[in-house]
């Protein structure tokens, strides 16, 4: 199974709807996301395996102090049934934002790697 996504914006934000959206002159920010996911189950056993990667970019503007925002994130986990209704999960993610300031030395960035154990309960 694969899930491909894609969008742009004008005053949605980033990360979170909405969140940065506009500028303090009320103006709106440009926008893209865009979001790829491949599963592949092992035959037999039910455990399926899958990988994810996304980004997601702001752009700043004539008001703003930066040039552009960006988030990326991948994503490797198994998950396995243990009934019809209740599935064993194993995440790994690695995230990486950055901004990159108009003056020289005020770009930034941020990373966190996280894993994930735990159930998915469907009903």
């Amino acid at each position: 199974m694969s899930l491909n996504n894609y969008g742009q914006g004008e005053g949605t934000g980033t990360t979170v709807l909405f969140n940065q959206g506009y500028d303090l002159a009320g103006q709106a920010r440009d926008s893209d996301d865009w979001y790829v996911q491949g599963t592949y189950t092992l035959p037999g056993v039910g455990t399926k395996l899958g990988v994810s990667y996304g980004e997601s970019t702001l752009d700043g503007n004539a008001i703003d102090t930066f040039n552009e925002t960006q988030n990326r994130m991948w994503t490797v986990g198994a998950y396995h049934p243990l009934t019809k209704h209740l599935n064993l999960v194993a995440e790994y993610s690695d995230v990486k934002g950055e901004f990159d300031g108009k003056v020289a030395g005020t770009s930034t960035e941020g990373k966190t790697k996280t894993i994930a154990l735990g159930a998915i309960l469907f009903f």
